[in-house]
């Protein structure tokens, strides 16, 4: 089974503020991993993190807004189409993006990175590149440089579908909804 999904993670602001930044309100809590259309958790790591069944969901106009005096992790997976890709944001600037699409002419070898890089991305690369190396030796069709950027993203917030969350029985994620009072983002003429 294959899934599509993006996250957005903010180092530097409070949950509430979060929230009220994209339009969010909190509801239930529930135990395990993200389900639903929207879900919350502040992780171990300090990351405020935000799960969306939508790829495109992390692909959102308020990046440059909600990245200010902050700091701002985006990660968006397609797997049936061995898509990923991560960005990062820092006080309002996008600083970095990697992003892996093996419908590109490259394949399984596409890996395109721009920007001032984690500085743990060249290890993750090079050791992924290792892994894709042995499978093409060996004739097996792996698509192993996807997980470049998802493995970057967990180094740097702690957070991947591929793994529990520490401590994952008493970690509580909650469902996030549409907060109908809120200003949309094309609404300028409201405070």
């Amino acid at each position: 089974m294959s899934f599509a999904y993006s996250w957005l993670a903010i180092l530097g602001k409070s949950p509430d503020d979060i929230l009220q930044a994209l339009g969010l309100t909190s509801g239930q809590t529930y135990e395990g991993f993200p389900n639903g259309t929207l879900s919350g958790i502040l992780l171990p790591s300090g990351w405020y993190l935000v799960v969306s069944e939508r790829c495109d969901y992390a692909n959102t106009r308020r990046l440059r807004r909600l990245s200010k005096r902050c700091e701002l992790v985006t990660c968006a997976v397609e797997e049936h189409l061995m898509y990923a890709s991560i960005s990062g944001w820092k006080n309002g600037r996008h600083t970095w993006e990697v992003t892996h699409d093996s419908q590109s002419i490259a394949g399984r070898h596409h890996l395109e990175a721009t920007g001032q890089l984690p500085p743990m991305f060249d290890e993750i690369r090079t050791w992924y590149a290792g892994e894709q190396a042995a499978m093409d030796q060996s004739n097996q069709l792996v698509d192993c440089m996807m997980e470049v950027p998802i493995e970057t993203a967990r180094r740097i917030t702690g957070f991947s579908f591929h793994d529990a969350l520490p401590g994952e029985a008493t970690e509580l994620f909650h469902h996030l909804a549409q907060d109908p009072t809120a200003k949309k983002w094309w609404e300028v003429w409201r405070r």
